[in-house]
């Protein structure tokens, strides 16, 4: 048989696999597409109708257009087609029942009759999904806008008394319940840039039994979190960064606390954290010496956590104590993760963190862009000290207790060869008595920073920065250099292996 009639053979004989699935299976996969492509299988004859029974419904504006970090427009042509979209969908969807059901578009109201009419015509599309009992509840206002905090959307009350929610998250509106909040159901709450009161978010707390993970990002209206469930493991808070002013959090069972801005918090009550991460972005100046003693207490507060994440502002304040020679308490940290700059300047602050974490198992590096970790006018004063990034390492001449009886593992991702980062390298592996595995990761197409908790920390795929750190890959003959002259470097410990991915 030749091969072209071979070809015939095998294509005489191809099943249409997909065309024999059930209804109900089919739906199920167009259920994991977006809605406005589910919609189009209606001209593909196997499908036709079935888009109607699909269980997720996601509405997104950024489908129809290219969002960028700093330009965002949202056309009228645009709003009109996804409102469109909205409407029939929801005129001709026959499943009985939601998981998901997401809305994100640019709406603020400014109290014109046509906004006005269509905020009416959004809670009505709300009311629709909460019919539907639905799972999972999606409101972004904001998309990629910028309004600032006015012109909020005030979603209707009904929300707050779903039972079937199990995860609601919430951007740009306002929380102003006239009733009994109630959601039994609800897992997981996630409020962004969203006006709320005091007396609301203890409300919503107490009405949510199950509530296990607390997402709160640049909220207004309150100056006080009493954190008192059970239940509640996981909070997450990052303060709006152009208000000055302070919050008291108390959380006595929770056991995740990531905390933004922490220069502008009262923590109390943090027994049960064994996970925490910070973010520092106050100023940088020991002249304050009342203020740098209340950030300092404020960091001892973590030191019964076993795991403890920081970022290049956070590091450097450890600097500033290791220039300044402040004392620092030790701690008990068994997992160190440091997300930050690799320049001279944060090579005080790790060596401060190493030296202060006697009992640390595994530290995990992961390298940003960047050479210039300064933000404010008042930073100056750190830039007077002489800080040898060259030969750093090489004058720590004081025990680091980890490195010599604990330090197990050590990873460093997004890896990049410059000097300080590979001297840091050489300081591990000779000093690192008991070290088993060293991990060394190039890979750059997984962000670390995608993964954080804190918006602030996160790089997006837009900004000048990404782009530079993407296109600066090692070169193949440089790393392979790089690679083989470490696999030769001494090491303290003989059983410790160099893995490079």
């Amino acid at each position: 048989m030749s091969i072209g009639d071979a070809k015939k053979v095998a294509l005489s004989e191809q099943i249409d696999r997909i065309s024999s699935l059930p209804d109900q299976l089919l739906a199920h996969i167009l259920s994991f597409l977006p809605t406005k492509d589910a919609v189009k299988t209606v001209l593909i004859r196997r499908f036709g109708n079935l888009w109607t029974a699909i269980h997720n419904l996601d509405f997104d504006v950024c489908l129809y257009q290219e969002c960028r970090e700093f330009s965002y427009e949202f056309g009228p042509e645009n709003e009109e087609r996804l409102i469109d979209l909205i409407r029939h969908v929801l005129i001709l969807h026959e499943s009985s029942d939601i998981h998901r059901f997401r809305l994100k578009f640019e709406f603020n109201v400014w109290s014109t009759s046509e906004q006005l009419k269509l905020a009416t015509e959004i809670d009505t599309w709300i009311h629709f999904a909460l019919r539907k009992k639905v799972k999972v509840l999606e409101l972004d206002f904001k998309a990629c806008g910028n309004f600032g905090h006015k012109g909020y959307h005030k979603f209707p009350n009904v929300v707050l008394t779903g039972d079937t929610l199990t995860e609601l998250n919430l951007v740009y509106c306002r929380v102003e319940p006239q009733e009994h909040i109630q959601l039994r159901s609800l897992k997981s709450l996630s409020l962004n840039c969203v006006l709320i009161s005091e007396e609301t978010m203890t409300e919503i707390i107490s009405g949510s039994p199950a509530l296990e993970n607390l997402f709160i990002y640049g909220c207004v209206g309150f100056h006080k979190l009493n954190f008192t469930s059970v239940n509640l493991k996981n909070v997450v808070i990052e303060l709006f960064r152009y208000d000055s002013s302070r919050l008291e959090v108390s959380c006595p069972f929770v056991t995740s606390l990531n905390i933004s801005d922490i220069e502008r918090m009262h923590l109390n009550n943090l027994s049960s954290v064994v996970d925490a991460a910070v973010s520092f972005n106050g100023y940088l100046n020991c002249d304050h010496g009342e203020y740098f003693h209340k950030v300092k207490m404020l960091f001892q507060q973590f030191c019964g956590a076993e795991a403890f994440t920081l970022f290049t502002r956070s590091i450097l304040v450890f600097t500033i104590w290791e220039l300044i020679k402040s004392s620092f308490p030790s701690m008990n940290w068994r997992r160190l993760v440091l997300k930050t700059m690799l320049t001279k300047w944060h090579l005080p602050g790790i060596a401060s963190l190493l030296r202060n974490s006697p009992h640390l198992e595994m530290l995990d590096i992961h390298m940003r862009p960047g050479t210039k970790p300064f933000c404010y006018r008042d930073d100056w004063w750190l830039k007077e000290y002489e800080i040898d990034g060259e030969n750093f390492w090489d004058f720590q001449l004081s025990s680091f207790d980890c490195l010599r009886s604990h330090l197990k593992t050590i990873r460093i991702h997004s890896f990049k060869i410059e000097p300080c980062a590979v001297k840091l390298v050489h300081f591990l592996l000779r000093k690192a008595y008991v070290l088993e595995k060293l991990v060394i990761d190039t890979n750059r197409e997984s962000y670390p920073d995608k993964e954080n908790q804190f918006m602030s920390e996160r790089w997006t795929e837009f900004s000048r920065e990404y782009k530079q750190w993407r296109e600066s890959s090692i070169e193949s003959e440089q790393w392979t250099e790089f690679s083989r002259e470490l696999l030769c470097f001494p090491r303290a410990s003989p059983q410790a292996v160099i893995l490079f991915l």
